[in-house]
């Protein structure tokens, strides 16, 4: 079984940087049972990233991965509430009813 993978975070998670991003969450979810993206380093974060981590988390269920984040700075976390996502696992984007 392959071991976690954690990711570093830029500190420019949006749009800007959605393409590369998109390519290194993609990577690593191949490269492990697990993936953790450490979200210490996050400045500038917007929408993006929230469906970019939404898409991966998604990816790695399909797989029988998780994902998780940590170090999560409260800039991003706000980023997860004005999408009315909660900052954790598990990232659910289904509406509520």
């Amino acid at each position: 079984m392959a071991e976690h993978v954690t990711l570093t975070m830029p500190a420019d998670c949006t749009l800007r940087t959605a393409q590369a991003l998109q390519g290194d969450l993609l990577a690593a979810v191949e490269g492990g049972s697990r993936l953790v993206l450490d979200c210490a380093a996050i400045e500038r974060v917007d929408v993006t990233f929230v469906q970019l981590v939404v898409a991966a988390a998604r990816t790695a269920g399909r797989r029988g991965l998780t994902l998780d984040l940590t170090n999560l700075p409260d800039t991003a976390a706000a980023a997860f509430r004005r999408a009315g996502i909660a900052p954790h696992a598990p990232f659910d984007a289904t509406p509520a009813l």
